[in-house]
């Protein structure tokens, strides 16, 4: 695995045709998720009906991914994938025809993220598992990191390009171009050869499969520690960056949104810069240690944050801990899923994409605590406290024992 380049997956045709789907489709979503807000504001004027019409695309994350991992593990993964890029492309369709013919309301923004989010949900699982059907073992690790390489570009580029396309073909055609995006991601599936594999057996029906998810969830020892590690940021030290930097723009560094903007993207660029450094260290066999000098790392840049007097310091430091949050989940995700049997990789993968859920409900408490100690005192208190029960992790909870198989 040492002597495997970064991008050594994309000589593989196949991952090739998923890769290039995936940017396709991240970058639809992305758009998308950047002129749902946009346009939720614009509607109503009402920040509190934004929060909720963004916020409850919270639901179809919880209620559906469980359900779209045992999905992936029973049924055809490609057909899986198509649908799934149906969903949200006929979505994006209708929604963008009914905002071109000014029948837009309220209601329909609320329908729409919550159906687009079962298109996603969907997605996610399936895209994951599919790598590992397509690749030699030895490629995954890199195959994996390529994946959220593509995944922290769109992050980036995607918003920036949101704004630009509703200045120049208006919300509607915004949509319109959504969809074309998830067409395109559909007939890059087309284009995949998949191998031939013996049909699943399904004795067991769907819940009993579910139960014995969670089941082994909670009973393999590698599986539990890797999804607790997983979840640890996405309560703590996500929360702070995704959703209190207007907070530290208007209150710490008494600007305006421009300076939100350059927050916002030195969180993506580490992104970025993540995904690449992410494929470069799944070369080592202790991910388990990756993971936690990753949280640590985040940690560190977080206190940054909080002393950082000026808008350069702060804008290193969240880069930083984009790097740091893209090494963590990257490794996670690979891990957890070369840990795991063929026949619990849908589901395990579906527990992982729980975590992003987690992102709401520490925004929420967050938000309280830093209305009553002050963001600053509320992110150096939240980095020390992931950097303690990280440690826990690493020395009581087997994280340091994690390698890959």
């Amino acid at each position: 695995m040492s002597g495997e380049s970064v991008f050594s997956a994309l000589r593989f045709r196949n991952f090739r045709n998923l890769w290039l789907g995936s940017l396709a489709s991240y970058a639809g979503q992305w758009i998308q998720q950047a002129t749902i807000a946009w346009l939720a504001y614009d509607m109503t004027g009402s920040s509190s009906l934004l929060g909720a019409i963004m916020g409850i695309r919270a639901i179809p994350m919880f209620l559906c991914a469980p359900l779209a991992g045992v999905a992936a593990d029973r049924y055809d993964r490609r057909s899986l994938l198509l649908l799934s890029q149906l969903i949200s492309a006929t979505t994006a369709l209708v929604f963008g025809i009914v905002l071109a013919t000014g029948n837009a309301q309220v209601w329909h923004l609320f329908l729409f993220v919550v159906v687009s989010g079962v298109g996603a949900v969907m997605d996610r699982p399936v895209r994951l598992t599919i790598i590992f059907d397509l690749l030699p073992r030895e490629t995954v690790m890199q195959a994996v990191a390529l994946n959220m390489l593509a995944f922290s570009i769109t992050r980036v580029g995607g918003p920036a390009v949101a704004g630009f396309l509703i200045g120049w073909v208006g919300a509607a055609g915004n949509f319109f171009l959504q969809a074309a995006a998830y067409a395109i991601a559909m007939a890059t599936a087309l284009l995949i050869t998949f191998p031939a594999v013996a049909p699943r057996q399904r004795r067991a029906s769907a819940y009993s499969e579910l139960v014995a998810g969670l089941q082994y969830a909670w009973a393999d020892r590698n599986a539990r520690v890797l999804l607790a590690m997983g979840v640890l940021p996405f309560i703590f030290l996500v929360p702070i960056f995704s959703g209190l930097l207007p907070v530290y723009a208007k209150d710490v560094y008494h600007a305006g949104p421009e300076v939100l903007g350059l927050l916002l993207t030195s969180v993506g660029a580490g992104g970025v810069a993540g995904g690449w450094l992410a494929a470069r260290c799944m070369r080592f066999p202790r991910q388990g240690l990756v993971q936690a000098y990753a949280v640590f790392a985040m940690c560190a840049a977080l206190v940054m944050l909080a002393v950082a007097p000026g808008v350069t310091l702060a804008c290193a430091a969240l880069a930083a801990a984009g790097v740091g949050e893209m090494v963590h989940f990257t490794s996670s995700q690979a891990t957890l899923q070369m840990s795991v049997p063929e026949a619990m990789r849908g589901r395990m993968a579906s527990l992982q994409q729980l975590c992003p859920g987690f992102i709401s409900i520490g925004v929420l408490f967050a938000g309280l605590l830093a209305d009553f100690m002050g963001v600053q005192l509320l992110t150096g208190l939240v980095a020390a406290v992931t950097a303690v029960l990280t440690a826990l992790l690493l020395t009581r909870g087997g994280l340091s024992a994690v390698r890959l198989r």
